[in-house]
């Protein structure tokens, strides 16, 4: 934040390339650092389900895998999206934006409510991977098609 803040005031930074680029690197970046703890979950569990006896079904931990990378993907995405398309912070990092707070809260509202429910494997882990997939890729999309016209000083 505090570098975008400083250099939005130059306009080579503001060219939708320059925007578009940066949003890619971040992302790469952000992807990387998020999916190294994410990783070890993502073994661990299904790892430590076989331990314990396990499941019926040998798909469940693939599933159990994929249903945590993906979540990892997600919350990387919904933070660099919301990041570029509402710019929600003014300089002193302060959130602004009365939209992302919405839109924030509702997302951990409903990651809140879903923890402790009791529902079975394969309806969780194919929905919330279906949810995640075409989240991150409209996401993307709007991201690439509205950052350069969204991502200002505030």
């Amino acid at each position: 934040m505090n570098c975008d803040h400083s250099m939005l005031a130059y306009r080579f930074y503001r060219q939708p390339r320059a925007i578009l680029l940066l949003f890619t690197e971040r992302l790469k970046s952000i992807l990387l650092i998020n999916l190294m703890p994410a990783s070890v979950i993502a073994l661990g569990l299904p790892l430590l389900l076989w331990l314990t006896g396990g499941t019926d079904n040998a798909f469940n931990y693939v599933l159990l895998f994929v249903s945590i990378i993906a979540m990892s993907v997600f919350f990387s995405v919904h933070n660099m999206v919301l990041y570029y398309l509402l710019q929600p912070y003014n300089i002193n990092l302060e959130i602004k934006s009365g939209t992302f707070a919405v839109v924030n809260f509702f997302t951990y509202l409903v990651c809140y409510f879903a923890i402790g429910k009791k529902v079975p494997t394969m309806i969780f882990g194919t929905s919330i991977s279906v949810f995640c997939i075409v989240y991150i890729a409209v996401a993307l999309i709007l991201a690439y098609r509205l950052a350069p016209k969204t991502f200002k000083l505030r």
